[in-house]
């Protein structure tokens, strides 16, 4: 009972962001990254340190950000995502045939190019523009789709989440005991999008370079994909102003194959993981930076440059 109310609650809410004129979303998200940016000193510090290290005074960079490049890039990171909640209002209420007036499709002749192989498809995603709405994107395309996704551990939220997220007809796949649902839907010829660039820890990937630096990586799409041979696109979704979005679908990335199964999957991640940091490269402002992509540690690596010296 208890859940129930607070679902109802959040239903409220999301309804009432949703009256809010999308130009008044825009100053009030900006308004609010800008006291989440100055309060929030550990989010802070995670996101200048990363930005620092991969295009920064502390990277190896061609073109490296200045220290007040840094910060207003920061600063825009932490706007836009905070801008996200009053984009989930308006698009909670946005009907199925509104979406072409706010959502733009670019590269779907790449995203139809791997159907035709006939194995399904496999979309790369990634945390850039205001990801939640990668499923409104995905509907304009007439493909049936499918998402993977991490389980809220809060109940109210969850089903809350799950609504918006299948509200276009995307279905959600909690991502424990995935598998062997992937395969049927890729079987059957459907697009099953995954996220990839998030970190993971050491026993569920492989460490590869992201930005020139060791990054543990979900080895599971490239195990997948030498498996299933599904087709694999990266796709993306970045604002275009403040009210409309538009959602890129790159070219295929060839799949690998050695005959060293170990060394495939870690080949064919890295060049998952090198598409994901191009897409990155070119929308630096629109990434979740927040989050600390290169937390866990590769110890070989450490323990091999300990004694090297």
């Amino acid at each position: 009972m208890k859940d129930e109310i607070i679902y109802h609650i959040l239903t409220l809410i999301m309804n009432l962001l949703g009256l809010i004129p999308r130009r008044v979303g825009k100053f009030l998200g900006d308004v609010l990254g800008l006291i989440w940016f100055k309060i929030d000193k550990r989010h802070r510090e995670i996101t200048l340190e990363n930005i620092s290290l991969s295009l920064g005074t502390k990277s190896n960079a061609k073109n490296r950000l200045t220290k007040i490049d840094e910060l207003i890039l920061a600063k825009q990171i932490f706007k836009n995502i905070a801008g996200m909640l009053f984009e989930l209002g308006w698009a909670y209420r946005l009907k199925k045939e509104e979406l072409p007036k706010y959502f733009t499709l670019k590269g779907v002749e790449n995203l139809k190019k791997a159907h035709e192989k006939g194995k399904g498809v496999l979309l790369l995603l990634a945390h850039i523009g205001n990801w939640e709405l990668l499923v409104a994107s995905i509907a304009l395309t007439g493909y049936k789709s499918s998402a993977i996704y991490r389980k809220l551990d809060f109940t109210p939220l969850e089903r809350l989440i799950l609504e918006m997220r299948q509200k276009y007809g995307t279905v959600m796949i909690p991502l424990r005991g995935a598998s062997k649902q992937i395969d049927k839907l890729l079987a059957n010829q459907e697009i099953v999008g995954t996220l990839i660039d998030q970190g993971v820890d050491w026993y569920k990937g492989v460490f590869v370079d992201f930005f020139g630096r060791p990054a543990c990586t979900n080895s599971g799409v490239a195990s997948l994909v030498l498996k299933t041979d599904a087709p694999v696109v990266p796709a993306y979704i970045i604002r275009d102003g403040y009210i409309n979005h538009i959602m890129h679908f790159e070219p295929e990335i060839t799949l690998v194959r050695t005959g060293d199964r170990i060394k495939d999957i870690e080949i064919n991640t890295q060049n998952y993981t090198s598409a994901v940091e191009s897409l990155i490269r070119q929308h630096p402002d629109q990434w979740f930076w927040v989050h600390n992509r290169w937390k866990v540690k590769n110890y070989s690596l450490l323990n091999h440059a300990q004694h090297a010296k």
